[in-house]
């Protein structure tokens, strides 16, 4: 299996809710800033695990079990810590590529990976481009590149069958500000700030009928 690239890892853990992923798993009920409900570690008859949305990690006060998001996938359905950030991957619908391309071991391994790189982003029409990575899917989008060849503004992200997966805004290449993605369990909208195309400050969504669902915090 290979290795997934951390811009992917971090995007994972940045989307991944922990009190979502968890209440596939557990019956959460709320209980002031945090949720509680009953160990999935063992059999217990009053609630001694405690989910904190705020922080993102979850604690079992009976067993001593506690971490972030992957961890509980890890501890629960004793999953590999690549094969949890690949079950939240496809749970959030976040693509990963082929890394392969990633790894160079000579000058001519070199020249086919920027090669492939130069061949990822193809297009087809003015402002409409198709993204392929080798071994993945291939997302047609929308926008504009500038003279550098870097995207500008706000991109649009389709799947091969139509579907619109999600929306970006970008300055100099890099992400930035509202964005909405569609999950499994529908569509999301965020708003929020990019630094070195990492989230910073506060982010609020919003659902599909647009009442605000979650506020988060990120230090980038």
């Amino acid at each position: 299996m290979a290795k997934i690239p951390a811009h992917i890892v971090d995007e994972i853990m940045q989307t991944a809710l922990i009190e979502e992923v968890i209440a596939d798993f557990v019956n959460l009920k709320r209980a002031g800033a945090n949720l509680k409900g009953l160990s999935p570690f063992t059999d217990e008859k009053k609630p001694s695990f405690t989910v904190s949305p705020s922080k993102q990690i979850f604690k079992c006060f009976k067993t001593g079990k506690g971490g972030k998001v992957v961890t509980f996938l890890m501890e629960k359905e004793q999953m590999s810590y690549p094969v949890a950030l690949r079950w939240l991957a496809d749970k959030y619908n976040i693509i990963i590529p082929d890394e392969e391309i990633a790894k160079p071991t000579s000058n001519i391994d070199q020249n086919r990976q920027d090669t492939v790189k130069q061949d990822a982003l193809k297009k087809n029409t003015s402002e409409v481009y198709t993204e392929h990575y080798p071994g993945g899917s291939r997302i047609k989008l929308k926008g504009l590149l500038d003279e550098k060849e870097q995207r500008q503004g706000v991109w649009d992200y389709y799947a091969e069958n139509g579907v619109h997966l999600s929306m970006m805004e970008y300055r100099d290449g890099l992400k930035h500000g509202v964005f909405f993605q569609r999950y499994k369990t529908g569509i999301i909208k965020r708003t929020g700030n990019y630094k070195n195309d990492k989230q910073v400050g506060e982010w609020v969504e919003y659902n599909e009928s647009g009442v605000r669902s979650n506020i988060k915090a990120f230090t980038g």
